[in-house]
């Protein structure tokens, strides 16, 4: 894992109406066309898109995102040529992603491609390291940010289609080096083929060391020769995709289970949905919850987790309401105030110690703060410009209307046991559901369920209040956060939470709410006197970061998500739903391993019956 945030910037300008890195001296796509160069380079030499035709899963790897280009020209052909139900995945790394300007700048001159342009704009990630799982329609698009040799190792994909695009070897050597050709040959299907712009001997030797044959053709324009091969392999079948499976089982319709329910059902799969209350009837429950990641004195597994999940949550948003469904989200920035001198100059350093970008976060001073607030605030703070609050309970009611998703309310599960290659769940009432896979999202429980002692989940109670300003007018107009959060909710304000770890009665109480006044005591256009609130059990981890897995053969756990369920939870569902149905993950291994239920090494060895 990078020892920090930092992805560097691209040097990159517009010459002659053509993108160039002056780092490289080289171009990002041909002044003879950049669509017709890609067309020809890598579309006619993977023998594309004829090979879409008739497949209902194709995986397409590229070293050098560049501008997008190549995607969104393999994106068009793609939604031209196969059938509604298939999916093109596309793997793409970029040690120097542009910026959202510059992406949006190198596309303009692209108007053809305008309307797939928008659409990944509109989807672009956070320019964070690591990988970056984007959903367009009919497309998955994984972006890789930093570099190709140290990430393509970390994923287990079988990549169909290779795209050798990085700037010339002998203007980047680094792109073309023998461990990252030797990851191209272990990542690649039987059947897999590559095309590249390059015609050099280190290049061909190197494809060739690894399992592809090479082949010289006439290059594009004023290239003379490029490569391309395709992967040898003994006579044998291709690798077969994996079916969706028939049937998926959670338990727990809070936000961990309602975000899986929906990525499965998205992907084909039948999931049935076993919760003994509500849909989020429990902290998924609250008015509203706060999206943004923690923060840390440096760059370590919780940060990468949860600035993962802050990237991936701005994404999905966005996307849910653009699929109709109910999303009640606001996106008017988030202000991290610190609590002491010592807070505030760690706050002040954030971006240099973290190697943040400025648009992710940065400091401003308090007259700035104020002004984004609204209201007077003391101190300057750490700005959030992206930081959101949303409803938690509709969202999770409109995730689970999906088609394919069966939900029993009411039902308590009282017994978990493996049935042959199935696991049969037996609930209160005495019936008994039973699945190839089961997926336990219930917090606290999960441990009792199990009986697993090695997840060490704790439940911790959390009491929200809420208040009303003096006038009906509420002046605040972005979160706030310090020792707790401040959310302006319509003509109210949400403030909370609490940390109890005695009482779990979910009792609403008075001294709870005197804790929570202590966040909003100095304005003096709030009522001081709450007008409700709510107290629900969250589950936390020793290390605070959630456990997200496989705990036995098709036995998955997404749980211990803390108070930050709403941003961790639906980059669980994603890694789990890409597991169970045959996917590349959407983090890499050693943040898979960082959350992975049997990281702590005193873990029961106890197997589920």
């Amino acid at each position: 894992m990078t020892t920090t945030a930092h992805v560097p910037l691209p040097d990159l300008i517009l010459r002659d109406g053509t993108p160039v890195s002056t780092a490289f001296d080289d171009v990002y796509f041909s002044r003879d066309g950049g669509v017709d160069e890609t067309e020809y380079v890598y579309l006619q030499g993977n023998g594309l898109p004829q090979r879409f035709t008739g497949c209902t899963r194709f995986t397409i790897g590229e070293l050098g995102f560049g501008t997008g280009l190549n995607f969104l020209v393999a994106w068009n052909h793609w939604l031209e040529t196969s059938t509604p139900d298939a999916t093109l995945h596309y793997l793409s790394f970029e040690k120097y992603p542009l910026t959202p300007t510059m992406l949006a700048e190198a596309l303009a001159l692209q108007p053809t491609l305008k309307p797939l342009a928008d659409q990944l704009l509109a989807a672009y990630p956070l320019r964070l390291p690591g990988l970056h799982r984007i959903h367009l329609p009919r497309v998955t698009l994984t972006l890789g940010f930093g570099d190709a040799a140290h990430l393509l190792p970390q994923i287990d994909t079988q990549v169909d289609a290779w795209f050798l695009d990085g700037f010339a070897p002998a203007k980047n050597p680094d792109m073309w080096n023998e461990s990252l050709l030797r990851a191209i040959g272990q990542a690649s299907s039987p059947q897999a083929s590559f095309a590249t712009f390059t015609a050099a001997g280190a290049v061909r030797r190197g494809l060739a060391d690894h399992g592809f044959t090479v082949e010289k053709i006439p290059g594009y324009g004023h290239k003379r020769e490029m490569l391309v091969g395709r992967r040898v392999t003994p006579a044998s079948a291709p690798a077969s995709i994996p079916s969706a499976p028939a049937t998926i089982l959670i338990l727990g319709a809070g936000i961990a289970g309602a975000t899986l329910a929906h990525a499965c059902a998205e992907r084909g799969s039948h999931v049935t949905v076993l919760e003994r209350h509500g849909v989020a009837s429990g902290a998924s429950g609250n008015e509203a919850a706060v999206l943004f990641p923690q923060l840390s004195k440096r760059w370590k597994a919780s940060a990468a987790w949860y600035f993962a999940a802050y990237s991936y949550m701005l994404q999905q948003l966005p996307r849910w309401r653009a699929a109709g469904l109910t999303v009640p989200y606001t996106q008017c920035g988030m202000l991290r105030l610190p609590r002491h001198a010592e807070e505030e100059a760690q706050l002040r350093s954030l971006t240099e110690t973290l190697g943040l970008d400025l648009a992710i976060a940065h400091w401003v001073e308090a007259p700035n703060a104020t002004s984004i607030a609204g209201v007077t605030l003391p101190t300057g703070a750490a700005y959030f410009p992206q930081g959101s609050w949303l409803a938690p309970q509709p969202l999770c009611q409109s995730l689970m209307q999906h088609p394919r998703i069966a939900l029993h309310a009411d039902c308590s599960a009282v017994a978990l046991a493996r049935a042959g290659n199935r696991w049969r769940i037996t609930t209160a009432d005495g019936s008994a559901h039973e699945a190839e896979h089961c997926i336990l999202a219930t917090a606290h429980d999960t441990a009792l369920l199990t009986g697993e002692e090695g997840l060490k989940l704790h439940p911790v109670a959390g009491q929200v209040s809420l208040f009303a300003t003096r006038h009906g007018s509420i002046p605040l107009r972005s979160i706030l956060c310090r020792s707790g959060y401040v959310i302006p909710a319509g003509e109210r304000l949400l403030v909370g939470a609490t940390y109890n770890h005695g009482d779990l009665s979910c009792a609403v109480t008075d001294a709870n709410h005197q804790r929570n006044q202590q966040e909003v005591a100095a304005y003096d256009w709030l009522n001081p006197t709450p007008i409700g609130g709510r107290t629900s059990i969250r589950a936390t981890t020793p290390d605070r970061l959630p456990y997200v897995g496989q705990l036995d053969k098709g036995l998955w756990v997404s749980a211990g998500h803390g108070s930050r369920g709403m941003l961790s939870a639906p980059l669980a569902a994603e890694i789990i739903a890409a597991a169970i149905h045959g996917e590349a993950a959407p983090v890499t291994t050693d943040l898979l391993s960082a959350v992975h239920p049997h990281r702590f090494t005193h873990r029961s060895q106890k197997k589920i019956s």
